[in-house]
């Protein structure tokens, strides 16, 4: 069986934290976007947000990496959950990564400088398993 997401997006919100065992989980927001033409003939743009998790390395690389409004890549697997909230239950849909690309196209950074600058190749994929960080 095949359970895999694949998302093209911008970051939306970002929050890293400790969680149990020593592990680490960084979590975004991610918007994808969708243009079409509506019944009128006129051009709109519809936004999805979707709820990605990213644990230990690939955390780190992310919260140090990738900042909101960046253009990002990642792959992961579709997880589902269930979340009681004041007696109402409701599933909550997210995305664990497996990997993630930074890739070219960002903003400027506000000191002026491209992120690029920092990261020394235009799209640098990351994996859990990686022991070190290739630059």
């Amino acid at each position: 069986m095949i359970n895999k997401a694949t998302l093209l997006g911008r970051i939306g919100k970002k929050e890293y934290k400790s969680i149990k065992n020593d592990s680490f989980l960084c979590s975004i927001s991610l918007a994808t976007s969708k243009k079409y033409i509506d019944s009128q003939g006129k051009s709109k743009e519809k936004t999805n947000w979707h709820y990605v998790n990213f644990f230990n390395k690939l955390a780190d690389i992310a919260n140090r990496y990738a900042e909101v409004g960046d253009l990002i890549y990642i792959e992961g697997e579709i997880c589902n959950r269930k979340i009681d909230d004041n007696g109402i239950t409701r599933i909550v849909h997210s995305i664990n990564a497996t990997e993630l690309k930074l890739l070219p196209g960002n903003k400027k950074r506000i000191d002026g400088t491209d992120k690029q600058d920092r990261i020394s190749s235009d799209s640098i994929a990351f994996y859990d398993l990686v022991d070190d960080i290739p630059f």
